[in-house]
């Protein structure tokens, strides 16, 4: 796979470690947000909890959405 947008000092194992290491990456990230959560779940129950992640969700909805002036 060739990826003529990109500089050719990178090749096409170059861009493949790289997409993995991303992966690996993200897979670290959601263990340690389901883990954090967990644990949050556990000391401060499920009612605080689930209204602190629905507000949190909004906000960032809200953040990568833009505003609809854009639109």
């Amino acid at each position: 796979m060739t990826n003529d947008n990109l500089p050719s000092v990178y090749s096409d194992k170059d861009l493949e470690n790289a997409r993995t290491k991303g992966q690996l990456i993200g897979w670290v990230q959601g263990t340690a947000v389901g883990v954090i959560g967990m644990i949050l779940l556990k000391l401060v129950g499920w009612i605080p909890t689930v209204l602190i992640l629905g507000a949190g969700g909004f906000v960032l909805y809200k953040l990568l959405s833009g505003s609809s002036k854009d639109r």
